[in-house]
């Protein structure tokens, strides 16, 4: 068969299984056994899969119809504009976290504008596959002065991957496995958090479940670990510095109240939906 007719085959059996992305997912899966390009398939209706690919293909796209989701199966996600690798012991990348970054990134715009030459401390809370820092670390290297980058996650198994991706891109992290500020000293510049926010049973979202569901879930209504997070984080942030932590628009005011009662300076941003999704502390 050639690639025309398997995208097609493919497609049409994950729309069988209720896979809404059917025609994105078989075009990535395409790519991925194949490995060409999309332009090249387009281009190339005709092109003939090796035998070994078309059985690939096959056990990858039962992989799917089962709900897995498509960055663990392919190990690539991308954020930022940058390619990350994924597994089953981090959290999948999101795009509205990218709000997190760009926000982050303004604020280091703004500081290092005739700052000194030791530069900015930058802490990543729950780094999971390192994305955030990373992204923030590879614009600071290509465009602004060099910063000192620090990274976090209760996971052993979850700071190997984030390693691996700072490897990649030869972008100096201090990693440190802790449960939030646990092993963490002195203080920084920016702290920037991607934590654990989903309400218990408030998500009936199926390829979630294949997510490390402590990197998802918390109680108190997905509360509880952000708000241990900003109890503890004004003890590590520098005057005049930043605290960013991304939210469910479902418990973004609760926490926002929390916050106004430890800092003077508080802001909830809302993300490109219009859901309130980051919140903003000045020190």
């Amino acid at each position: 068969m050639n690639s025309s007719e398997l995208f097609k085959k493919t497609v049409f059996e994950l729309k069988k299984s209720g896979i809404k992305s059917a025609e994105i997912d078989a075009q990535i899966l395409l790519e991925f056994v194949s490995g060409k390009s999309r332009e090249f398939l387009l281009a190339n209706p005709e092109h003939k899969l090796k035998n070994q690919e078309i059985e690939a293909l096959k056990d990858l796209t039962d992989r799917r119809k089962l709900e897995e989701p498509i960055a663990y199966i392919t190990g690539h996600k991308e954020f930022f504009g940058l390619d990350f690798e994924v597994d089953k012991n981090v959290l999948i990348p999101r795009p509205e976290t990218e709000l997190l970054a760009e926000q982050a990134l303004k604020f280091i715009k703004l500081k290092v504008t005739g700052f000194s030459s030791r530069g900015l401390k930058i802490l990543d809370i729950g780094t999971g596959s390192g994305n955030i820092v990373i992204s923030i670390a590879n614009t600071c290297n290509l465009q602004l002065a060099t910063c000192n980058f620090y990274a976090s996650d209760n996971s052993a198994a979850a700071l190997e991957v984030a390693k691996k991706n700072a490897k990649v891109r030869d972008i100096k992290i201090n990693f440190i496995q802790s449960d939030l500020f646990e092993n963490i000293s002195g203080k920084f510049d920016l702290i920037v958090a991607n934590l654990p926010y989903v309400p218990i049973d408030g998500s009936d979202d199926k390829e979630i479940e294949h997510e490390p569901q402590s990197a998802i879930f918390a109680e108190n209504n997905g509360a509880e670990i952000i708000k241990k997070f900003l109890d503890e984080s004004n003890k590590y942030i520098n005057k005049d510095g930043l605290v960013l932590a991304e939210l469910d628009p479902r418990n973004a005011n609760e926490i926002l109240e929390h916050a106004a009662k430890l800092y003077n300076q508080v802001e909830i941003i809302s993300d490109f939906s219009g859901q309130k999704r980051l919140l903003k502390i000045w020190s």
